[in-house]
């Protein structure tokens, strides 16, 4: 499996801006802004929030 980057995927959409497009780099910069990844945090840049133990359900009937 190919894993891509954030870096990698911005480098190849300024990429295609440039040559297909025809775009400048301060308007490739503002499309670049407006992706989902670019004004986050690495998911993995935090510790794992904790969560309570797993607890099966008890079923209260009585057979």
């Amino acid at each position: 499996m190919n894993m891509c980057t954030v870096q990698s995927i911005k480098d190849a959409i300024r990429e295609n801006c440039q040559s297909q497009h025809d775009m400048e780099s301060t308007d490739i910069d503002q499309v670049l802004q407006t992706l989902p990844f670019s004004e986050h945090d690495s998911p993995f840049s935090q510790s794992p929030k904790h969560k309570r133990p797993y607890r099966p359900w008890q079923n209260n009937k009585n057979s």
